[in-house]
């Protein structure tokens, strides 16, 4: 049975009991009531705003640190193919799950292993080559300089002379490609550099000693200022200051000048000719190898392609630009 209470809009609900059970309607049954029963009242709205404030603001920290998590796996994978940009082919990315950023790391190892065996295959075979034309072309110098001292014509001699060039610019070209195949074997294996503390001014009169005697006509100098201190590889560092003061004078027109700075975390070398330099559009070929602006094939005004990037080489190596 049930009763209304229209004025307090609520509802009565009875049940007849007799001796403990439910029964008809006998006389004597007791009645169990259940009510008055309110109606359904909402809550609030401001309860209701801070509810979903609160469901929101659970739901934004749970998708952000979902968001997170593969925000960061995705930098390390980014940071990961920068540094096979730069040469360093040993890098690596850390596989943590088998989800698909997983698998995605899997196969960004997979093709920079690839990768790199296929360029240390090439660089082995450039090193055995190089290796292997050292003998010939001993060989040849060793023959053209016995020719030379059996005869005494002035004509012979010269047409000696040319080929002895000849062969030096060879034994020259074989020894640049040997450096550069190493410096790339270095960079690519992650290889540790041996470095040591150098003062760069004597490292810069050096290297200018070195090539006055070969450019007479040039006034190579270097700029007065005080002595930098760096921590290089001294066998690279100056094979690619020579390397960049060469090119210089190959092109300057009467003067070369070499200068060292010291800046907050590094040594900034700067070599500067009064030559008629290099247009912008071809500033990023000439570190590529074998690049040579020049049309000629003249060696002696167009250099091998191999000098500037050798010295992209050693800079990258040591981490600098």
């Amino acid at each position: 049975m049930s009763r209304s209470h229209p004025a307090e809009g609520a509802l009565s609900l009875y049940w007849p009991f007799s001796h403990g059970l439910v029964s008809g309607a006998a006389p004597d049954a007791e009645w169990l009531i259940v009510g008055p029963l309110q109606p359904y009242q909402p809550p609030p709205v401001p309860v209701l705003s801070l509810v979903v404030v609160m469901v929101f603001g659970i739901l934004s920290v749970v998708v952000y640190l979902i968001v997170r998590g593969v925000e960061s796996r995705m930098t390390r994978l980014e940071q990961a193919a920068t540094r096979i940009a730069g040469g360093r082919l040993d890098t690596r990315v850390k596989v943590q799950s088998g989800d698909f950023l997983g698998r995605l790391g899997m196969a960004f190892n997979g093709m920079a292993a690839q990768v790199q065996s296929l360029l240390r295959a090439q660089q082995d075979m450039t090193r055995a080559v190089s290796h292997e034309l050292r003998t010939p072309v001993a060989r040849i110098r060793f023959a053209v300089q016995m020719v030379e001292d059996m005869t005494d014509d002035p004509a012979v001699r010269h047409q000696l002379r040319g080929v002895d060039g000849d062969i030096a610019e060879l034994d020259a070209l074989i020894d640049e490609i040997l450096t550069y195949a190493r410096l790339d074997t270095n960079a690519a294996n992650g290889g540790g550099l041996e470095t040591e503390s150098l003062e760069g001014r004597v490292l810069s009169e050096r290297v200018i000693a070195s090539v006055s005697d070969l450019h007479g006509h040039l006034d190579i100098v270097l700029v007065a200022g005080p002595e930098v201190e760096c921590t290089a590889e001294p066998r690279y560092l100056q094979r690619a200051l020579q390397n960049l003061v060469t090119n210089a004078c190959r092109h300057a027109v009467s003067r070369v000048r070499v200068s060292v700075e010291g800046e907050p975390g590094l040594v900034r070398f700067d070599v500067e000719d009064d030559g008629p330099g290099v247009p912008e559009r071809s500033r990023h070929e000439i570190f590529k190898p074998f690049a040579r602006l020049d049309d000629s094939r003249d060696r002696r005004s167009g250099g091998y392609g191999l000098g500037l990037s050798i010295v992209h080489r050693v800079m990258v190596w040591h981490g600098a630009a």
